[in-house]
């Protein structure tokens, strides 16, 4: 069996030596002058380092805040734990990886012209990571931008929990409150998920190597297949997830997703 190379992000935005700052921070030499991160994720090589730059950014301040508010809110208002919760656990673990794959290949691989890009501009800001993955800037949400989605998951969990949970006989509210909590710890996950695969570190797991293995994948090889971040069930029921790499062409517009 052949087995594939790992391949390295580049250090910083290019090949560059970290420097520490006189504050004590790790900074990149070739750092952007309009990005508010001094490192890049390739300058990154330890999981405490990761962790780090993760617990300075604002999506996953925002998020982590959001589930620690929503779990106090489903413990106290949302009645005991039941059902419910059980069929709101099961469906979220079971179409994490689709609704991943949704939001990656339609609303950030959007078209330059296409409504989410012009007015969310998601596209153009995940067209930026694809050109320089490493940015940090460009790699996490911004802790508006957090807000704005979990704001929104909330509306599509309501969506989707309030008329299961009335047809299965459950409470509404409190299954609806665990969805949602649930929701924001995916979503923190996930940030914390696309930024460790972006970094050197190598990830000691059978399941989080192959997540960082398929997300370089999508960036160097082809940006169609391996849309998932967390889980790559969307991959495998919607054909994106090809049993080996070699079976999907090398792709012209991985890092410009078609711009010109």
């Amino acid at each position: 069996m052949t087995r594939t190379r790992y391949r390295s992000w580049p250090a910083g935005r290019s090949t560059s030596r970290c420097r520490v700052l006189q504050d004590g921070r790790i900074g990149s030499t070739t750092a952007p002058a309009t990005s508010p991160w001094t490192v890049g994720a390739g300058d990154l090589s330890t999981k405490r380092e990761t962790l780090g730059v993760y617990a300075r950014a604002g999506s996953a301040r925002v998020l982590i805040a959001a589930a620690v508010l929503l779990g106090t809110v489903r413990a106290v208002v949302g009645g005991g734990f039941g059902r419910g919760d059980l069929i709101a656990l099961g469906v979220t673990l079971l179409i994490t990886g689709t609704v991943e794959w949704i939001i990656h290949r339609f609303l950030l691989h959007a078209p330059e012209d296409a409504w989410t890009s012009r007015t969310l501009g998601t596209g153009s800001g995940h067209r930026r990571h694809h050109l320089d993955p490493t940015d940090i800037q460009w790699l996490l949400l911004g802790g508006l931008d957090a807000g704005v989605f979990i704001t929104a998951f909330g509306l599509v969990t309501a969506a989707w929990t309030l008329p299961l949970m009335w047809v299965t006989g459950s409470a509404l509210l409190g299954p609806f409150l665990s969805a949602w909590t649930l929701a924001a710890i995916g979503l923190a996950h996930y940030e914390w998920v696309h930024l460790l695969v972006h970094t050197r570190y190598r990830c000691r797991t059978r399941y989080y190597r192959r997540l960082a293995r398929n997300h370089r994948l999508h960036h160097f090889r082809n940006e169609n297949y391996w849309l998932g971040v967390t889980s790559n069930s969307g991959d495998r029921l919607l054909r994106t997830y090809p049993q080996r790499k070699t079976d999907v062409p090398l792709s012209d517009t991985a890092r410009s997703l078609g711009a010109p």
